[in-house]
């Protein structure tokens, strides 16, 4: 009976010891596999459901030239600060949280950063990726149809509420409002393109 006493007197540390054991496994597999930035491409997603290690894998499938990993995550994702929200190259949004999160945003005077000009217009060339080129799987006919798909908060929309569909809609649970996509305003990816061509692809997914 000593024994057992014993045994469920220290239970809280053992558990605790266990989940500091994961926790610090888990922050040394996450150094030990991860990319520079440089190599890699990071989309958050300001969802509560998201099958965020299957849509990596699909756009990892077809990933730029010189990126060996894509990573997707929750807003909530937090991992002992190995990875700055900050630092995201794609942010997926509802319109209710746009303004609150602007700061992380790229905005229009970053050209391709945006993917707007000044006007609601698509910008971009040959080098970063058009998004006029392809956009919800279809090629753009006019840059009235761009248009109508740029939200002058310069957020590509993604996820349109009222007709109920949206790109990558298989993986993302979207919540009864419109989406948009975003480039970050610190990505590493602006002036190579590379997070643009990683936009495209997700607004281009079923």
């Amino acid at each position: 009976m000593r024994f057992l006493k014993n045994v469920f007197s220290q239970l809280h540390s053992f558990i605790l010891w266990l989940m500091f054991s994961v926790v610090f496994w888990g922050w040394i597999f996450t150094i030990v596999t991860d990319a520079p930035a440089e190599e890699k491409v990071t989309v958050y997603c300001y969802v509560s459901e998201i099958r965020d290690k299957d849509l990596a894998v699909a756009l990892e499938e077809n990933r730029p030239d010189g990126i060996r990993m894509i990573k997707v995550h929750p807003f909530d994702y937090v991992m002992m600060n190995i990875e700055r929200m900050e630092d995201g190259d794609i942010f997926i949004l509802p319109e209710s949280q746009i303004e609150t999160y602007a700061e992380l945003l790229a905005d229009a005077d970053g050209g391709a950063a945006a993917g707007n000009d000044g006007d609601g217009g698509v910008a971009g060339d040959a080098d970063s990726g058009d998004m006029s080129s392809s956009v919800d799987g279809n090629a753009a006919e006019s840059s009235d149809t761009v248009d109508a798909i740029v939200d002058s908060s310069d957020g590509f929309l993604i996820y349109d509420a009222a007709a109920g569909s949206g790109g990558a809609a298989q993986y993302i649970g979207y919540e009864g409002e419109d989406y948009y996509l975003f480039l970050g305003a610190r990505s590493a990816h602006l002036e190579d393109g590379k997070a643009l061509e990683v936009a495209r692809r997700l607004l281009d997914m079923e």
